[in-house]
């Protein structure tokens, strides 16, 4: 969470998925928000690295997410054709590799995450 003097103005959520290949310490990021007016000032940017950097100190194995390839890139996330997720086309989902090998299979993320949700 990123906060000012009197409120939070931006937040990224990292939640633990599940790989078909039984890999366990992976995480899904997002989503991530910041405060319309407060956009293009690099929060969600220092957000996104701050959760990387606590996961990786914790002992995370890695970090998969549903995102623009172009904007992700940044932080180190690519495309991985062995790692799928059915929610998604598979240009926009992606992952890094925090520590160990890269996982190979299908990610689910918790339920209150799926596209496919009621409303």
């Amino acid at each position: 969470m990123a906060e000012d003097a009197t409120r939070i103005v931006g937040h990224a959520a990292f939640s633990r998925v599940t790989i078909s290949d039984g890999s366990e310490g992976w995480f899904g990021l997002g989503p991530i928000s910041v405060a319309p007016g407060l956009q293009r000032q690099g929060i969600g940017s220092a957000l996104i690295k701050r959760g990387i950097a606590d996961l990786r100190e914790s002992g995370g194995r890695g970090i998969v997410l549903v995102g623009d390839p172009a904007y992700y890139a940044r932080f180190g996330f690519e495309c991985d054709p062995a790692l799928r997720y059915d929610g998604a086309e598979p240009r926009y989902f992606q992952r890094l590799v925090l520590e160990g090998d890269a996982p190979r299979g299908a990610v689910s993320f918790a339920p209150a995450f799926s596209a496919a949700r009621s409303a």
